[in-house]
């Protein structure tokens, strides 16, 4: 924006009391660096990228995010900045499922967003929006004042008000990158988890789909992105299991199967152990999120 001045060039993360296991609301401005590992929360994401650009490993796909473009993701889908270029800097929201859930959003917006898309808004005033009010959230949550909260809560409700009205791209399946080498290998076991996790399958299968013996797969995926296959693939199945939770009233073992994991024992384990909570307790702090 003309006349628009940058604040300093520093890493800064607030985060107020809403934060509880993965879910929480937060303002950032930060320099992005590559990733340690793939991670997810259960927040939806808003990335406002005003130099460089950074390439994401974003469920199934390298996605790359360029100077000048927002991005807004649900964060259950396992993601991570796998490489910089320049020196990227960019304003971060994440606003926890519950409060966006009940925003009433429009319906294909809100489906899109939990069907696991990138999206990318086009228009420039969403952009321009974002950019003048992110810093005033900033000095807002630095305030932790009810007064400052109140207004930043509206703002931000309207923002995303706005926003899931204007057009958005069409929906299209992300072609494959143009990574080479061994970025372009995991990337598609990546994709071939993204489209199998539901089935009975393991890294010998993963191995196999992208020709590579399962020892080298394995050291080829930690090596690029920090994690193994077997955690890629439950984080998959992890955030199937969210939507499923979020969306539908399903029992929990009939989730459980269709998600991909083995055994009702093994869910809740799993479920537990990374969101600190039930399924049943997750379903029912969606349906009654706290915003006090």
């Amino acid at each position: 924006m003309p006349g628009a001045k940058s604040p300093p060039k520093e890493e800064v993360f607030l985060t107020p009391r809403e934060q509880r296991s993965n879910m929480g609301f937060a303002v950032w401005y930060s320099h992005p660096r590559r990733m340690p590992d793939c991670h997810q929360h259960n927040d939806v994401e808003v990335n406002f990228l005003e130099e460089g650009s950074f390439l994401y490993l974003h469920g199934g796909a390298l996605t790359p995010v360029r100077a000048g473009q927002i991005a807004l993701f649900w964060a259950s889908r396992p993601h991570q900045v796998i490489e910089v270029e320049g020196k990227p800097f960019f304003w971060g929201l994440s606003v926890p499922l519950g409060w966006v859930m009940n925003w009433r959003l429009p319906k294909d917006f809100v489906q899109r967003l939990l069907q696991g898309e990138m999206l990318f808004p086009p228009d420039d005033r969403t952009r321009d929006r974002f950019l003048r009010l992110a810093p005033r959230w900033v000095e807002d949550m630095r305030a932790d004042s009810s007064p400052h909260r109140r207004v930043m809560l509206l703002e931000i409700e309207a923002w995303f008000q706005r926003m899931a009205q204007e057009p958005l791209e069409p929906a299209v399946t992300p072609p494959p990158s143009q990574a080479t080498g061994g970025l372009e290998k995991v990337e598609r076991m990546a994709r071939y988890i993204n489209e199998h996790y539901r089935r009975a399958i393991g890294v010998a299968d993963v191995a196999k789909a992208v020709g590579l013996h399962p020892n080298y797969a394995v050291n080829l995926f930690r090596q690029k992105t920090g994690s193994t296959l077997v955690d890629f693939l439950m984080k998959q199945r992890l955030a199937h299991a969210q939507l499923l939770l979020a969306t539908t009233e399903e029992k929990v073992q009939i989730i459980s199967e269709e998600a991909g994991f083995g055994s009702a024992s093994r869910f809740y384990a799993v479920f537990a152990d990374v969101l600190g909570m039930s399924p049943r307790e997750y379903r029912a702090l969606l349906r009654n999120p706290r915003t006090q």
